[in-house]
């Protein structure tokens, strides 16, 4: 979808990379490793918050 995206319209990659802290997109196991972390039994006190997974482009 980002490819298909940045092909439209070019350098938007470029431009997200420059804004996130990590100057990278995550790879998607980055993603799914935090979503399976919400779904164990390890985060089972977690409540009421937002897990950013962004590399820190919200920071």
């Amino acid at each position: 979808m980002m490819y298909d995206w940045d092909v439209a319209s070019p350098g938007t990659i470029e431009r997200l990379n420059a804004r996130t802290p990590l100057r990278r997109a995550a790879d998607p196991v980055e993603i799914a490793e935090a979503a399976a972390w919400l779904l164990s039994d390890r985060s089972s006190y977690v409540t009421g918050t937002v897990l950013r997974v962004d590399g820190g482009m919200r920071s």
